[in-house]
């Protein structure tokens, strides 16, 4: 599917992206997902394909005065329905393809992957060009509410444009990422939930 017509899906489901059903314990899960992945004292962090911002009020909460959140996503209705709802000094919306991101490498301590990372194509080349926006002794962080075998029947199930959108098992993620030069890494896959952190080292 040509990045146009996913674009134009994203873009008509902006409108009831935040009614759809969720776990009851969503919210506190999302919180504890940012209090994982961000590292305390972060100053530019990164949420790629924010959509609606279902992070960026945890973020906000844990990051200081001074932090900048950017909030990228391909599609404008998901962005302004975000900066709808969150007036703050901190956050920027940024529209644009999360594979040809407009920001030099290395900018960000954390770069955050929440729901997004299977929608991104081959999870090789999205994993390199995520990585390469983390900065030295950063983070890139990825996180979905279900495992991945969970996740990929339902995409499966959905059909239409997404129905071949794969999310990887956690531990082959890992092994990417470790090729890729992390030096420490987390990966948890379950049905309840999926999570992969690695840090980049110092140069």
């Amino acid at each position: 599917m040509s990045l146009t017509a996913r674009r134009a899906y994203f873009e008509g489901l902006a409108p009831q992206w935040d009614e759809r059903p969720a776990p009851p314990d969503a919210p506190a899960r999302l919180a504890a997902f940012c209090e994982r992945a961000c590292p305390a004292g972060a100053r530019r962090v990164l949420d790629v394909g924010s959509g609606t911002g279902v992070l960026a009020a945890p973020l906000l909460e844990r990051l200081g005065a001074e932090a900048r959140l950017i909030e990228l996503d391909f599609a404008p209705g998901m962005l302004r329905r975000a900066v709808s709802k969150i007036r703050d000094s901190r956050l920027l919306a940024v529209c644009a393809d999360a594979l040809a991101m407009p920001f030099p490498p290395g900018l960000f301590d954390a770069v955050l992957c929440f729901g997004i990372l299977p929608h991104l194509g081959p999870a090789p080349q999205a994993l390199a060009r995520l990585w390469e926006a983390v900065a030295p002794a950063g983070v890139l962080a990825i996180g979905h509410l279900m495992g991945s075998h969970e996740l990929n029947a339902r995409h499966r199930s959905f059909g239409g444009p997404i129905a071949e959108d794969f999310l990887p098992e956690a531990g082959e993620v890992a092994r990417m990422l470790v090729e890729l030069g992390a030096v420490a890494v987390e990966a948890e896959d379950s049905p309840d939930g999926y999570f992969v952190r690695a840090a980049k080292g110092i140069r």
